[in-house]
C-alpha cells in the first residue's frame, strides 16, 4: 500500500488514509453511496472483506446505497450477482449500468438516429457465456 506523508507540525492535513469503508461509514457522513461494484464490493467472485457488514451497517444508519457500474449488463443482473455474492439487494435503491442506460435508451427512441434503426437493435454482453437482450 502506498504511503502518504503526514502534514508538517502546524499545517492542517487534508487527506486522511482509509483501510476501508466501514471507517467511512461509521462516521455517518453521507447520506448517499454511489458505490462501484467491481473492486469496491466484491472481486467478481467473491465479496471483499468487510463489504457485506459495510453495506448493513450503512442502511441501518438511514444510507441510500446505489451501485454503479460500467458493466454492459442490465441493472437487474447486476443485482442478481450482489445477491449471488451474498449480499442482500434490498439494502441496495438499485442499480446504475451502462448496460442498463444503452438499454433504456434504446427503448425510449426518443433520438432520431435510434428511431430510425427501427425494432431491428441487439445488445450483446458477457454473462457466463453469451447473453442478449
Amino acid at each position: 500500500m502506498a504511503k502518504c506523508a503526514s502534514a508538517p507540525p502546524g499545517e492542517v492535513q487534508l487527506f486522511r488514509i482509509l483501510t476501508g469503508l466501514r471507517q467511512l461509514a461509521e462516521t455517518r457522513r453521507f447520506k448517499a453511496w454511489f458505490l462501484d461494484q467491481f473492486g469496491v464490493l466484491h472481486d467478481g467472485k467473491q465479496p471483499y472483506p468487510g463489504a457485506i457488514s459495510t453495506s448493513e451497517i450503512l442502511a441501518t444508519s438511514g444510507a441510500k446505497m446505489v451501485i454503479i457500474s460500467n458493466s454492459s449488463r442490465r441493472a437487474s443482473t447486476t443485482m442478481n450477482k450482489m445477491k449471488s455474492l451474498g449480499f442482500d439487494p434490498s439494502l441496495f435503491e438499485g442499480a446504475i449500468t451502462s448496460g442498463e442506460l444503452a438499454h433504456q435508451y434504446l427503448q425510449r427512441r426518443d433520438d432520431p438516429w435510434v428511431a430510425a434503426l427501427g425494432r431491428s437493435c441487439i445488445h450483446i454482453t458477457w454473462s457466463d457465456g453469451c447473453y442478449i437482450s
